[in-house]
């Protein structure tokens, strides 16, 4: 219970600060999520589903209208945590409750890893790449997340 709540408590000020300082290097106009995901979804262990609009509001409670450009992917192991999710939300407000939507799946699922006895999988969920640069919202849970987050970046200050 003590790592949960160190879980939550570093994924809250993860995205309370955003990538301070990434802002002024980092640019996210004309991101598309789709081309990026497209660009690195080989670098995933597991085969990762796109999850459709319906799946996306009923489950994080996430209004696509409201997102400028979106991908949420998951693996289609059910016993594998992977998952990669990037959105763009320009409007401020429904950005940070978009972002503790996210942070709920995400917690939610280390715990069902937990109870189901993977450690490997939990400890993907709690080593995630998660955050928030301008408009742009990322989770990367993967073995490979360090490899995505770096192509992430890359393509971020290419944009400048």
């Amino acid at each position: 219970m003590k790592r949960l709540i160190s879980i939550l408590l570093t994924l809250a000020m993860i995205f309370t600060a955003g990538c301070s300082g990434s802002e002024d290097k980092f640019n996210t106009e004309g991101f598309d999520a789709s081309k990026f995901y497209d660009s690195v979804s080989s670098m995933t262990s597991d085969q990762l589903a796109v999850l459709d609009d319906t799946y996306i509001t009923n489950y994080y409670g996430i209004d696509i209208a409201d997102l400028d450009s979106y991908v949420f992917a998951q693996s289609e192991d059910p016993n594998s945590a992977e998952t990669i999710i990037l959105f763009k939300c320009g409007d401020e407000a429904k950005r940070g409750e978009y972002i503790k939507a996210v942070q709920n799946a995400v917690s939610q699922k280390a715990d069902e890893l937990k109870n189901y006895n993977q450690p490997e999988q939990a400890k993907l969920v709690e080593d995630c790449k998660m955050g928030q640069v301008n408009d742009l919202v990322y989770v990367i849970i993967s073995s490979s997340a360090d490899d995505i987050y770096e192509a992430l970046e890359k393509e971020l200050l290419a944009r400048r």
